[in-house]
């Protein structure tokens, strides 16, 4: 359950708990008893139809008595100026007869407490002249409780201070828990890569304990973004740095092997390759450094078919599959999509041969590409059959110099920075790459991107009949 759920039906059970407690305990215990009787109760008009049911008494019974009775009672009692039982409703208590004479002897009405009972005493003279008391019991808690749940008023009244409640629990459930919801949202933002995410763009007012978290992880983010600006400046510059003393190697690597023409030198060609892997590590770094960045490389958006993409893409890494025994497979869908060509290009590239490199002799990897069912977005799959990837270290891999033990160390060929920049090319057509264990062995990274269809020079033309 979420914690917004969660605090809103906590404070709101609180608040139907306590209005309920308030409402039953005004009911069952009124706190000023004398108004509640003056309200409720008139001494005078009770007195005066008891008189009248008195003399209906006398002349039909006790069932014309208890009809002829018009004053609200929980329990009705007739007595003789004896104290007798004339009339009774439930079992008699035995100090109602006291009561009884009391007031017979005052000729005087008095009302008396018993615990949480209120009851009305009072002398009655009938018109033949002979004397009564009458015992009303004018207030039981548990009657007039159910009384009180068979009116409507009573519910009206409870509906309308839930729906009161339910509001002003609303509000503090959003006070209390939108600033954690805002902070989630930039939490997520900054994993993003976002790093200009913040949770308030502006000063946040707030001086309790969310507003100083508010502002404390604020300036964790920023202090996050200023360490990750620098990091990504000094790769840029050092690569940038290295790129003048490569070209002058390659040069003087040149001129060394034209020299030493003809003749088989093993060091010369070892240090060829060193320096080819070195210039393409720096290659990769000032690429990926631009696309953490924002920049493009030097191309535009333009039509691009997935087919022949992966087509392409795959005719060039068949000698490397071909050297590790093992081939490509898979469908294509025949889509058109607007991209940048080149960065697509290397984003499935790298996937790709990195599938190759860690699959084993024999196997097949696949490659296939289709439009998602809502048709809003292209899917590339890439399925080995290589070792897979430890869970934790799923999102890992899309990082720079990542790399797991014991399948995919640095003498597998690999620099560690190819998924890191299918990631970020990916990113840069606002997609997605993710990667999963097969239940069957091996990994699947899925690439997604939005489906944009290429606009035709007919559709940019303005229409015949137009202006």
């Amino acid at each position: 359950m979420k914690l917004f759920l969660r605090i809103f039906l906590s404070f709101w059970l609180a608040t139907i708990l306590m209005i309920a407690a308030v409402l039953s305990v005004s009911e069952l215990f009124p706190l000023s008893f004398p108004a509640d009787h003056e309200r409720l109760f008139d001494p005078e008009l009770a007195a005066s139809d008891l008189t009248n049911a008195v003399d209906a008494y006398e002349r039909q019974g006790a069932t014309e008595f208890l009809s002829y009775v018009t004053v609200r009672h929980s329990a009705l009692y007739l007595l003789d100026q004896d104290g007798k039982v004339l009339v009774k409703e439930g079992v008699t208590p035995p100090f109602y007869s006291e009561m009884a004479a009391t007031v017979l002897q005052t000729g005087h009405s008095e009302f008396s407490r018993l615990g949480s009972h209120v009851i009305f005493a009072c002398p009655i003279r009938s018109t033949t002249g002979r004397r009564y008391a009458a015992v009303v019991t004018i207030f039981e808690p548990l009657k007039r409780m159910l009384n009180r749940l068979f009116r409507l008023r009573f519910w009206l009244n409870l509906a309308a201070a839930t729906l009161v409640s339910a509001l002003v629990c609303i509000c503090l459930s959003l006070y209390l828990v939108r600033p954690i919801t805002r902070l989630r949202a930039t939490a997520q933002r900054l994993a993003s890569g976002d790093l200009d995410a913040r949770s308030s763009p502006h000063r946040v007012v707030r001086r309790d304990e969310l507003g100083d978290l508010a502002r404390d992880f604020d300036a964790m983010a920023a202090h996050i973004q200023l360490l990750m600006t620098a990091q990504r400046r000094f790769v840029a510059d050092v690569s940038h740095e290295l790129g003048a003393p490569l070209t002058r190697m390659h040069l003087a690597l040149a001129l060394l092997r034209r020299q030493f023409s003809g003749k088989n030198n093993g060091e010369l060609e070892r240090i060829e390759r060193e320096t080819d892997k070195l210039s393409n590590l720096v290659q990769q770094l000032l690429l990926l450094a631009g696309l953490e960045a924002g920049a493009c490389p030097a191309e535009t958006l333009a039509s691009v078919s997935i087919r022949k993409l992966c087509e392409s893409i795959i005719e060039d890494a068949n000698f490397e599959s071909a050297q590790a025994n093992c081939r490509v497979a898979g469908s294509r869908a025949d889509v058109v999509v607007l991209a940048y060509p080149q960065l697509l290009r290397r984003a499935i590239d790298n996937v790709l041969r990195n599938a190759i490199r860690y699959s084993p002799a024999g196997s097949e990897v696949c490659l296939d590409c289709r439009v998602s069912d809502n048709a809003e977005n292209v899917i590339v799959e890439i399925l080995d059959c290589g070792p897979g990837v430890p869970e934790p270290m799923l999102l890992d891999i899309f990082r720079p110099f990542f790399r797991t033990a014991p399948g995919r160390e640095s003498d597998s060929g690999g620099t560690g920075l190819g998924l890191a920049i299918a990631s970020e090319a990916i990113g840069l057509h606002e997609g997605s790459i993710a990667a999963q264990n097969r239940k069957g062995g091996g990994l699947l990274v899925t690439i997604t991107f939005p489906l944009r269809m290429p606009v035709s020079e007919n559709e940019l033309q303005p229409s015949a009949t137009g202006a």
